[in-house]
């Protein structure tokens, strides 16, 4: 059995993480444009690298053979938004993309431009991006508002009115132009970019597949312009491995089918205990260590991904 130490001023934790690679998860194709769809109102383009295992970005000779894990990966995604179906959710959205940046000031207001793209739901495919470091939720004045930088802003909620259903892009083609108005887009394929709804941080996710129980608690405001540079990041990410906070499982299928029903109930049994004592003492010294200050463990949550996934610039033209 594991041994777990806890004092005052150090903490060690059973954080016996498993890391799961998400290439588990097939990658749909982002699909053209088809005139049926909303139309885009700004195109933003987001430069981005993806990081070594090591975490490091610095130009090096390279003495292995390339693979993902010893290669820096830069290229670009581009966004394309629906100005004309979510206005509210593309205008919060390009407060943080058109924003004037000098070295010189000390105090800038937050940009995508100092991005990061944090996690990546294993169980909805989900990518989030646009986690600005150094931006949180405050209080001010009675009311909640966002700090950067020592600077106070308002915290405005991304929010349009949209008619009461959902329509996907199959159910969108048999309607008449003039009668689809604004109506909600249902999270049926790769490549939508949307918002949790009542959320008033600036990041947002990038489905990679169809996911519609995403429907009811977040918003589609935009789609990602399918590009080679673009197909490829999102590639990427999903070969990247993150963070489980499940404790992996010892009872393979192989060992289910090699062994006799009893022995494989009685392994099960077993591993359901072990299971239910991890999930206990997990909970337990997570709770310790907020007891005792440790804030180690909000850099560890379930998704996130063991790589640097960075946004070094943006830029975005009007259509």
């Amino acid at each position: 059995m594991t041994t777990f130490t806890a004092t005052a001023s150090i903490l060690l934790l059973p954080l016996d993480l498993d890391i799961s690679r998400s290439n588990a998860m097939a990658m749909e194709k982002i699909p053209e444009r088809s005139k049926d769809e909303p139309s885009i109102t700004h195109k933003v383009t987001l430069q981005v690298r993806i990081s070594r295992a090591d975490g490091t970005f610095y130009t090096r000779a390279e003495t292995e053979p390339p693979t993902p894990d010893n290669q820096v990966f830069t290229g670009s995604i581009i966004l394309g938004l629906y100005g004309n179906l979510a206005p509210n959710h593309v205008e919060r959205f390009m407060s943080y993309v058109d924003v004037l940046y000098s070295p010189a000031d000390d105090s800038p207001l937050p940009s995508y431009a100092r991005s990061q793209f944090p996690s990546l739901d294993q169980s909805t495919g989900l990518l989030t991006g646009g986690y600005i470091p150094g931006l949180h939720l405050t209080s001010f004045a009675g009311s909640s508002a966002l700090e950067y930088g020592g600077r106070i802003t308002p915290s405005k909620l991304w929010l349009d009115e949209f008619q009461d259903s959902i329509k996907d892009d199959k159910q969108m083609q048999q309607q008449q132009p003039q009668q689809r108005g604004r109506q909600k887009i249902s999270h049926t394929r790769a490549g939508l970019l949307t918002h949790r709804n009542l959320e008033v941080l600036p990041t947002f996710g990038i489905t990679t597949r169809s996911c519609p129980e995403l429907d009811g608690a977040y918003t589609v405001f935009g789609t990602v312009l399918s590009t080679e540079s673009s197909n490829e990041f999102l590639s990427r990410c999903l070969d990247l491995p993150t963070y489980s906070l499940d404790r992996p499982a010892t009872v393979s299928l192989a060992q289910e089918s090699s062994s006799s029903s009893s022995s494989y109930a009685q392994s099960r049994a077993v591993e359901e205990v072990a299971s239910s004592i991890y999930s206990f003492q997990k909970d337990f010294f997570r709770s310790a260590a907020k007891t005792f200050g440790d804030t180690r463990l909000d850099n560890v949550y379930e998704g996130k991904i063991l790589r640097r996934v960075e946004v070094t610039s943006v830029s975005w033209e009007k259509v």
